[in-house]
This record gives C-alpha cells, structure tokens and sequence, in this order.
C-alpha cells in the first residue's frame, strides 16, 4: 500500500472508531453494574483531590465497554476523552514494535552486537568496584552488548548519576545520547542483571541507523499512521494544544496544584527518545495495544507477525525478576506476568507497562481484555504517586468486572 493510502485509511478509521458507541457489556461477558466500579475508582480519586484528572478505558474483544474522561485539564477546563497526555514510559513497547519490524525484515538480528550500529559502545568499560576516593576500578566487557540486551534492561547501562544527567542536557539527538553513555560506564556485564534505565534511548537511535529514516519519521510511516494514531507524537502542534491536558503535582503541603497548565509544551527539538518521549491520548494507545491483542494487526494493517508478538509478551529475563512479589517479569519492551501470587488479581501471560506522568495500559490475551488509564501527574513529587494506586485500582475494577471467563469456556 502506498504511504499516503496508508495515512488516508488510518485517519479515516481513527475517526470513525472514535465515533463508535459502546458496547454492551453483557455482550462481551461484562456486568454493567461491577463496571460501575471503575467509573467510581476515577471519580473517588478526583474528589479526595489524589489527582486531577484522569481518562479510563476497558474493551474486551475488541469491542469498547468503558471510556470515560473525569476531573479537569486545569481548573474550570474539564477533562476529556481526547485529551492529549504525555505517555512516558508505555512509549517503550512502542519503540520495540520499531525493533521487532527491523528484526522482521532482517535489518538487524537480536543478537547483533549494538556496536553494529552504534560503534562507540563496542569500547565502553564496565564498573566493577568504587575506591574511597569516590572514582572505580573498571574492566573491559566479558562480551558485547547485544539488541536484546537492550530491550530487555539487561545491557548494565548506567541508570542515574551525575554523568548520565549532563548526558541528559547536552545531547541533541538519540544519536548524540547513544554515543555519549560510552563514555559512562557500565554497571554490570551485559546480561547478568535487569536494571531499568536508558536502553530505549539507544534503541531509537538503532533504529535510525538500521532503517536509513529519523526515528521520528519511522514510527509516524511505519506505526501511527497505519494504526490511526492521529494524536500521537513527540511534540504537540499549536492547533491541538487546547486539548494538552495539564499535568498535576502536589506541593509542600500535600495541596493539589497544577505542574504544568493545559497546552503547555516544550520548543521542539531533535531529541526523540525511545523510552518516554511520545505525547498521545488514550483511544490512540487503545489502537496501538489492540494490534498486539490481535497478534499484530488492526483491521487489515499489519505490522508484526503473531508469532513475533508472542516473542515479545514471553518473559525474558527469568530470575531477574522485575517486581519484588516476583510476579512480572520483563519480555521486549514491556512487563510479562509470570505467575499469580502477590500481586493481586490477574492473567499468566497479560502484559502491559506504565509511566511516569501517571499513564499505563494492560493487556490480556487469555481474557481478551485492554485496560488502558491516564492519571496526569508530575513523577517524584511527594504525595502524587496516589496516582500509582488509582491506576492499579482501575485495573481491579477491570478484572472484577468480568463474569465470564474465557479461560473458563469449553
């Protein structure tokens, strides 16, 4: 299909899915009344001001049963369904779709070494040991940091520290950043822990060089234009920043006040990172999650094979687990859930992560089930990560919802 088609049917689809009217829930094994307990979940938590606004949305077998907006953009501007939020960290799964769409069309292997790509980072050294005098004792690599060592957090990649912040500040592009954290080093040898950090930023400049185009254009060409993500991009445009919802903090006195008020967006820059830099709503993620739910297609675009979907959402990691109930591990670019212990209600197999700004998503295969929730808010900010609670609780609210299994059918 040519580019332009592509965009024209994407568009034309995200406007008529955003049209469609619920469904009943019944139909799809649901109970209205339980599901009124999600509605109360986003509700309770504007009125106890835990946060300011929010937008939920739950769909079972690919059909819409919940999608509400509650609270407002900023004050006396109400919240809505098509609000523009910042994605944060669930931009992750985004950017390994990007490398698995590579991986598919052989322009690179998971096993290449990232310095196929990205030279500089075949010479990084590795922290083994800090002296009194606050420097280290460093050691070459036991062996090369791999793509999958990227996507799964395992590369050692410095997560925090002075060096990373300035990284930070002064790198113009993902090419720059990637180049730049070979002159930090790593934390651990390749493969040998999972440690979140800035993996996704060397990803997105791995795309760049394996498929000849910005990361930017690669994921407006080659994911949302297909999939009708109409909303999502790094840097809202003037014209739709009236629908930019503002971003909550709690300040010294646990008081709710605004972060940053409605529409205001940083100068656009070059800088496209792969781990949280995406701005979009929630029906665009809805659209995103519901391709993989449908093994990498949404009506008739596909972008991934299911049996590379399946690649992705299988944990990778093993024993290093990411949640200290031991419950998730991590797959490519997104959480896996390998066991139902201590960590509340849910399916072995749903996968799905969250962000910093408040925003997560969820998907079940083995229920059928998307939740996705934005709860604006400003990370490490005292107090607002009430917002880390109304997410899980919208979740619960989801699940409990249910009153008919498909794990239980014939």
């Amino acid at each position: 299909m040519h580019p332009l088609v592509a965009i024209l049917v994407g568009l034309l689809l995200s406007v008529a899915a955003t049209a469609q009217e619920l469904s009943r829930p019944e139909d799809v094994g649901i109970s209205s009344s339980r599901l009124e307990r999600a509605r109360g979940v986003l509700q309770t938590a504007i009125d106890a001001k835990v946060a300011g606004s929010a937008v939920g949305l739950i769909a079972r077998d690919g059909k819409l049963v919940f999608f509400e907006a509650f609270g407002e953009m900023e004050p006396g501007v109400p919240m809505t369904r098509d609000a523009i939020s910042r994605m944060s960290s669930i931009g992750k799964t985004i950017t390994a779709v990007a490398v698995l769409m590579l991986y598919e069309e052989g322009r690179l292997r998971l096993s290449d070494p990232v310095s196929r790509f990205i030279p500089e980072l075949g010479k990084v050294q590795v922290e083994t040991k800090r002296t009194a005098a606050g420097g280290s004792s460093l050691a070459a690599l036991d062996r090369p940091i791999t793509i999958h060592d990227l996507l799964t957090h395992e590369a050692g990649l410095a997560a925090d520290g002075a060096a990373l912040d300035k990284l930070w500040e002064k790198a113009r592009t993902v090419g720059e950043f990637a180049q730049g954290l070979a002159q930090i080093p790593l934390r651990f040898q390749p493969g040998t822990r999972y440690e979140y950090g800035p993996s996704y930023e060397v990803l997105a400049a791995v795309v760049e060089r394996a498929s000849g185009m910005s990361f930017k254009d690669f994921l407006e060409r080659r994911i949302l234009s297909p999939l009708g993500m109409r909303d999502t991009t790094f840097f809202v445009p003037e014209e739709k920043r009236s629908r930019y919802a503002g971003i909550y903090q709690k300040d010294a006195n646990g008081k709710l006040s605004m972060f940053r008020r409605r529409g205001q967006e940083e100068a656009p820059t070059q800088f496209t990172p792969g781990g949280g830099g995406l701005r979009g709503t929630v029906y665009d993620y809805y659209r995103f999650a519901q391709m993989l739910l449908n093994g990498g297609e949404l009506n008739g675009q596909r972008l991934l094979s299911p049996k590379t979907v399946e690649l992705m959402t299988s944990d990778h990691i093993g024993e290093h687990a990411v949640s200290s109930s031991g419950d998730f591990g991590w797959g490519l670019g997104t959480s896996v859930r390998t066991r139902v212990r201590g960590a509340g209600i849910g399916s072995v197999g749903s996968y799905g992560w969250n962000g910093g700004t408040g925003t997560l998503y969820l998907v079940d295969p083995r229920e059928r089930l998307i939740v996705v929730v934005f709860v604006p808010s400003q990370p490490r900010t005292p107090g607002i990560w009430g917002q880390t609670n109304v997410r899980d609780d919208f979740v619960t609210a989801a699940y409990q919802a249910i009153i008919e299994s498909h794990r239980m059918r014939p």
